[in-house]
């Protein structure tokens, strides 16, 4: 295998060495849309590990090509479906990089599950976003049993700092309990 054979390159990013996963991340940035095939067929081969399936996907994320958002769906449905901590966050991190029109539907699936270290995550992405199909998904999660679930959205919410934000905090203000989360609410403005 030589510097140039992308299978090499997709063995580099399995690396524990900083240099050279960093390297074999350059090199893929560096080939572009070209390299797209090679990534995507990346993500299913189990033999590279989930380390080396987020670092593909933090890639993807990179080049943002539609052609790509099919194989990021799988790869996230995937991580949900195997709890995997490890691809999940750069599943998600991949499919914020498209349109809103593309990217909240899968995050609110996200907001969804009982996976919640992903659904805190899904809510700082969707701040990002913006919107208010954004603003509808992270409103839902107002009511979640977990107060650290609700206060990531209220966190999201404040962040996106749009009049619809503002008042799905409003409206769900009075029958928060958590002190904290409360105190957090009662920063937006009447």
């Amino acid at each position: 295998m030589t510097r140039d054979d992308p299978e090499y390159q997709l063995f580099r990013l399995t690396s524990d060495n900083t240099s050279v996963y960093q390297d074999a991340w350059k090199w893929f940035l560096d080939q572009g849309a070209d390299m797209a095939p090679v990534l995507v067929e990346g993500l299913d081969n189990q033999l590279l590990g989930s380390v080396a399936h987020w670092r593909i996907l933090l890639i993807l994320r990179e080049l943002a090509l539609p052609s790509t958002l099919p194989a990021i769906l799988k790869s996230l449905r995937r991580a949900l479906q195997e709890n995997d901590p490890i691809v999940l966050p750069g599943a998600l991190e991949a499919v914020a990089a498209f349109s809103a029109e593309h990217a909240v539907p899968p995050l609110d699936s996200i907001l969804n599950s009982q996976q919640f270290d992903g659904m805190k995550h899904a809510a700082a992405l969707l701040a990002k976003i913006g919107g208010d199909s954004a603003v509808t998904s992270l409103a839902k999660l107002l009511r979640h049993p977990r107060p650290d679930i609700r206060q990531s959205a209220v966190q999201a919410l404040l962040k996106l700092n749009s009049d619809s934000a503002r008042e799905a905090i409003k409206r769900h203000r009075d029958q928060e309990l958590d002190r904290d989360i409360r105190a957090l609410m009662n920063s937006v403005e009447e």
